[in-house]
């Protein structure tokens, strides 16, 4: 990526590619030279969630209505508007934190694995225990909320013996079985 010349990371440029193409849907209005504030209304309806409207931008704050800029620390399509208005570079605006080469100084410093347990020194502090009675208690099973009606009335068959089919007991109670032989 640095050989080829690629100044921000992937995701930088796929998201400033997509404000781009929203700016060039927007009009600057009014501008102040001196103070970098301006006004940017969208023309069209991007469906990001908001109306279309109008946007105060101020350069200099680094400050957007629309609370993109401020959140996500890219310059939003308003800013890229205003930023083309004026023929100014809209990527003096995106923090060098973006920037590939700060990226690749992250992982510049070799990391070191834990020591074994043996070698780690020892903890002389306070021991903590949990209070069992702060524990929260399990919610048990909701209720039902559902209406009966005479269809769930229904008598519940008697259990029956697996083996010769008899009421009153189950397999493992059978008295017609013959027990282990002694």
């Amino acid at each position: 990526m640095l050989v080829s010349g690629q100044v921000f990371t992937d995701n930088c440029n796929k998201r400033m590619t997509e404000e781009v193409m929203k700016a060039n849907t927007h009009n600057v209005m009014q501008f102040d030279r001196e103070r970098f504030y301006f006004m940017v209304q969208e023309k069209i309806n991007q469906n990001d969630g908001r109306p279309t409207g109008t946007f105060s931008v101020d350069l200099r704050k680094q400050h957007c209505d629309c609370g993109k800029f401020q959140a996500f620390h890219l310059p939003c399509s308003h800013v890229i508007a205003a930023c083309s208005s004026i023929c100014q570079d809209y990527s003096i605006h995106i923090p060098d934190v973006f920037k590939i080469h700060n990226v690749f100084k992250v992982y510049k410093e070799s990391l070191l694995g834990l020591p074994h347990e043996e070698n780690l020194p020892q903890y002389e502090g306070l021991t903590l225990c949990h209070d069992d009675s702060m524990r929260r208690r399990k919610k048990e099973r909701p209720n039902s909320t559902r209406i009966r009606i005479e269809m769930d009335d229904v008598e519940k068959e008697k259990r029956r013996c697996e083996i010769f089919h008899e009421i009153g007991h189950m397999r493992r109670k059978c008295l017609n079985v013959a027990g282990p032989s002694r």
